[in-house]
């Protein structure tokens, strides 16, 4: 998880943007990207069917 946080900073922000973020705004960011790593390693394991109910939840089918 920390090899994907430092990455995707890495590839996003100059060591000058990451200084200026304040340490809450920093921490609000890495805990969307740590969210999204773990939902997407979530859906990986669901069948195709646990797929299709989820899409139809998002998309307000459901």
């Amino acid at each position: 998880m920390i090899s994907i946080v430092y990455t995707t900073i890495e590839e996003n922000l100059s060591a000058e943007q990451l200084h200026a973020i304040d340490d809450r705004e920093l921490t609000r960011r890495i805990k969307k990207m740590l969210v999204l790593e773990l939902v997407s390693g979530m859906l990986d394991e669901l069948s195709p069917e646990q797929m299709e109910n989820f899409d139809a939840a998002v998309e307000g089918r459901w």
